[in-house]
């Protein structure tokens, strides 16, 4: 499936830096959340919250990895504290400012713009990326030509066979207008891969625990076209000294949300295992 109407290559970095803003980063912040990476039981962790769905988790001390779409960098800042030489490339001009503070190999623009020449690399990633592109066919051809013979491409993107898009219908939070441009199922992203010249190995699908947040939160959501999702907004309450009914009132809310937390992380664990994710995480390999 694909939207209408098609956006161009050229379109891209007008749209992610007017409506993707990156101009402003809390770079401790961004420290920190890095620094996570090296902690222990990080893996278990990511695995618990579905924040494993992200392809350089997967790369190995000393290989070469590419991120195409590397967003704001964090995934470079979370690969050099393992040892993992990485280069990213994304559209957005906000994250040159990210690149520069913390030294990292960012090329501003796009995959077709030849970056890194001559470099070849063990991995290649796309997190959440693929479903952005306007020619997803295009872009496959070319990692191919960035992979090293042994080298594969691990893709992680919204998964139009889920079960939340199932429940969800015209309220999935993935249909993402206009910026997610192609849906894909497995069947159908399999035989796009085929028709480009990979073979697909190791698939499973993961639904972050986020997502699953605010996909309840757009069902009880009626938006119009330019209209802000009352998702994203916040607002801050006045200070004061709660009563001793307030007070109860919210340790009680906090309990439950707990005990809601755990119901929500058991039931996307196990619809992950049944294959019904709301993000798939698929490996692909060069047929030679």
């Amino acid at each position: 499936m694909m939207t209408t109407p098609r956006l161009m290559e050229s379109d891209l970095p007008a749209l992610y830096s007017q409506y993707y803003p990156r101009a402003s980063v809390d770079y401790e912040s961004m420290e920190r959340e890095a620094n996570l990476v090296v902690q222990p039981r990080a893996a278990f962790r990511r695995w618990l919250s579905g924040t494993d769905n992200q392809g350089h988790y997967l790369a190995r001390a000393g290989q070469t990895v590419l991120d195409i779409g590397s967003g704001a960098c964090l995934s470079l800042l979370e690969m050099k504290l393992v040892d993992v030489e990485g280069y990213g490339v994304e559209t957005d001009p906000n994250v040159r400012a990210i690149a520069d503070k913390f030294g990292l190999n960012v090329h501003i623009g796009s995959i077709h713009d030849n970056p890194f020449p001559g470099k070849q690399f063990d991995l290649v990633v796309m997190n959440q990326v693929i479903e952005h592109i306007p020619e997803p066919g295009a872009l496959l051809n070319v990692v191919k030509s960035r992979l090293k013979p042994d080298g594969r491409l691990i893709l992680s993107f919204p998964n139009a066979g889920s079960l939340a898009r199932l429940l969800s219908g015209r309220k999935w939070i993935n249909w993402h207008v206009p910026y997610h441009q192609h849906h894909f199922s497995l069947k159908s992203f399999s035989r796009l891969a085929s028709q480009h010249g990979y073979r697909v190995g190791r698939v499973r699908t993961v639904t972050p625990n986020l997502w699953t947040v605010l996909q309840i939160r757009a069902l009880s959501e009626e938006t119009r076209e330019g209209q802000a999702s009352g998702s994203w907004a916040s607002g801050a309450a006045a200070h004061r000294q709660p009563t001793l009914a307030e007070w109860l009132w919210a340790v009680l809310k906090d309990r439950l949300r707990r005990g809601i937390s755990m119901g929500l992380v058991a039931a996307n664990r196990a619809v992950d295992a049944a294959g019904k994710g709301d993000s798939l995480v698929v490996e692909l390999y060069p047929v030679n």
